[in-house]
């Protein structure tokens, strides 16, 4: 089965359960709200404010081994636009070494991007994310190896879930898929399906 595919059902099958378990819960808890209360309560939380607007955060990645090392810093700032929605952008800076080259070889991505999150509801929320990114591959040619440069645009979408701990503090899961990959084309990333693991600070 084409991993795409299978991608989108996981993700529709996580929502619909998450959506359903938390309409259960509420239904269990509160008495039934008319459309009016419902539509009331929405444009209260839509108008609210909100306390920590902005936040910074991101990830670090570090692997060394004896043929290959590894580093990735990818810092993450942005603004909260209402309760449910916040946009950001994204610098991505990647170092990896080979040693089963001779000489070593070693390469160096750098980039930025635009990530939009939409909050279903807590902790749960969408994510789609642009990406522009300069990498550099290894490749291989008659007279030998040799590093190549290149630019690669890569669009993603799939959803993560929050874990707070605390107003200010939490750590977050993505699980994206990028749209832009092609196995039959060099990528920065090894395959479709990426999982991101990061951390927030609001202030």
């Amino acid at each position: 089965m084409d991993l795409k595919k299978i991608f989108v059902f996981v993700s529709c099958i996580v929502l619909a359960t998450s959506v359903a378990a938390q309409e259960a819960e509420e239904s269990e808890s509160e008495e039934p709200k008319t459309y009016t209360e419902q539509y009331e309560e929405y444009q209260k939380q839509a108008k609210k404010t909100i306390e920590y607007p902005w936040f910074v955060g991101g990830a670090v990645g570090l692997a060394f081994g004896s043929e290959t090392s590894y580093a990735e810093l990818s810092p993450i700032f942005g603004y909260r636009l209402s309760p449910r929605f916040q946009l950001g952008g994204s610098l991505t800076f990647r170092y990896r070494k080979d040693k089963r080259y001779e000489p070593d070889l070693s390469t160096t991505d750098y980039g930025a991007s635009v990530v939009g999150r939409f909050f279903v509801f807590d902790p749960i929320f969408l994510e789609a994310e642009v990406e522009r990114l300069k990498w550099e591959y290894i490749g291989v040619f008659e007279d030998g190896y040799e590093t190549v440069e290149d630019v690669y645009t890569g669009y993603y979408a799939g959803f993560g879930f929050v874990q707070r701990a605390s107003d200010r503090v939490a750590m977050y899961m993505a699980f994206l898929w990028d749209f832009s990959y092609d196995e039959n084309e060099p990528s920065p990333n090894t395959r479709p399906f990426l999982v991101r693991i990061g951390f927030g600070y609001a202030f």
